[in-house]
């Protein structure tokens, strides 16, 4: 045998010899006496952890648990997640969201469904299936009405601040209260009757012979028989809606039998346990209000009545925001922040107006209900409108009951003639029953 060869052999026998001795390498898991007590977990005898999958395995994160079947870790998020209500989704065990797509897809915004199909985020309506209100128009991204970039609440309409934009103002049918059969029209604020409003002397209702009832639908302005044969005193006269008597006429407050009509103006019910002072004299209330005898609160529209916003004043008292004042005309009553139309200052989205036909007549903020310009008839105080050079609003000029008046620019007449615009030659004149210095331009003779 050769040198090289008993070499070789020796050095075998030394190798057998040392790993005879050494045992081979210890189990960390026996030397530590680890017991795994997590669902899956096995020790790992190479270091005595515990792992998922033992030898070689991992330690889950959080949110995971052990698979002892596929000796992996696994996300639990989806759990306790029911994506029921969002038809289309699955859950992202990621980060336990409901998505289109399932793990890595899409969370659908609002007015938005899933397309499993895709998978995709779709819109919910189609635009050509949608009708939207007043000033609105549909999102072809959601099938949402959006009012400019923004999407109005059910209790906001929509109202245009400028020549380019619009914004969401609260509802004009907030503070109004439509008599018998009307309801408010939200686009506009006014009671009408299936669209159209009622003329005095009419009511809305059935058709004749609709003894059961019907569909509001169905209603019509028609002439009213409630009121024959109602006799009414004190001041007061017969509503054709109702055929009650009204303190004032139609849309006045009713009063109780204990009461008597004050025709003011503003026409109130005064009298009543809850109305009367301790010094027996009758309850006095402001800005347009009377009292409402079931609790004794001054209220536009007396009994039953809204209770207008009062002034919000600072710490030392001084008026900061003034209080609402009560509006009331033939079709319904409502609670209105007060203004200057030569110095208006109103909340976004609405204009001062100068109400003719109101009781009293007055001056409020309220949103356009209509777009009729200089030159156009107009059968509402705040129907007319313009929108150039600026939005502003414009005067319903000789507007009464069943007369339709003409809308006609605002001026300050002590700036005459220089206040109105000269493409024909126009002077400023006083409003009737207005402020002093609140003028309407007039085309002169």
């Amino acid at each position: 045998m050769s040198k090289n060869a008993v070499a070789a052999v020796l050095a075998a026998h030394v190798l057998v010899l040392t790993s005879a001795c050494s045992g081979g390498p210890v189990d960390q898991c026996e030397e530590k006496r680890v017991t795994c007590a997590t669902a899956g977990y096995l020790c790992d005898p190479s270091d005595g952890v515990c792992k998922c999958g033992g030898r070689g395995g991992v330690v889950c994160g959080e949110n995971e648990v052990c698979d002892s079947a596929a000796n992996t870790c696994v996300s639990n998020r989806c759990s306790s997640v029911d994506c029921a209500g969002k038809p289309g989704t699955s859950c992202d065990v990621r980060d336990g969201l409901c998505k289109c797509g399932g793990t890595g897809g899409t969370v659908c915004a609002d007015q938005q469904v899933c397309n499993p199909n895709v998978p995709a985020c779709e819109a919910a309506a189609d635009c050509n299936q949608l009708t939207c209100p007043r000033n609105q128009t549909c999102d072809g991204s959601t099938g949402t009405c959006v009012c400019g970039a923004q999407t109005c609440s059910t209790a906001e309409t929509c109202s245009v601040a400028s020549s380019v934009e619009k914004v969401c103002v609260a509802d004009n049918c907030t503070g109004v209260v439509c008599t018998g059969s009307a309801s408010c029209d939200s686009a506009d604020g006014l009671c009408k009757c299936n669209g159209v409003v009622c003329q005095s002397g009419q009511a809305c209702g059935c058709p004749t012979g609709s003894d059961g009832g019907c569909a509001d639908s169905e209603r019509t302005c028609r002439a009213s028989n409630l009121c024959v044969g109602v006799s009414c005193g004190g001041g007061s006269t017969c509503d054709p809606s109702d055929g009650r008597c009204k303190c004032g006429g139609p849309g006045g407050p009713a009063c109780s039998s204990n009461q008597i009509c004050n025709l003011g103006p503003p026409s109130r019910c005064e009298g009543g346990q809850q109305c009367v002072n301790p010094d027996g004299g009758t309850k006095t209330c402001g800005s347009g209000t009377s009292c409402d005898p079931e609790d004794g609160v001054c209220k536009c529209g007396g009994r039953g009545g809204l209770s207008c916003a009062p002034p919000v004043t600072d710490e030392d008292g001084v008026v900061r925001v003034p209080g609402e004042i009560c509006v009331t005309n033939l079709v319904q009553i409502a609670c209105r922040m007060p203004c200057s139309v030569l110095n208006p200052d109103c909340p976004e989205g609405t204009y001062c107006y100068f109400d003719s036909s109101a009781t009293p007549v007055v001056s409020y903020c309220a949103a356009p209900t209509g777009s009729q310009e200089a030159g156009q008839n107009c059968t509402t105080a705040a129907a007319c409108f313009d929108e150039e050079p600026s939005p502003h609003a414009l005067h319903c000029l000789g507007l009464a009951l069943g007369v339709t008046g003409l809308c006609h620019t605002y001026c300050d007449v002590a700036l005459g003639a220089a206040g109105c615009l000269q493409d024909i030659p126009r002077e400023c004149q006083q409003i009737p029953g207005a402020p002093p210095g609140t003028g309407y331009c007039k085309a002169s003779n």
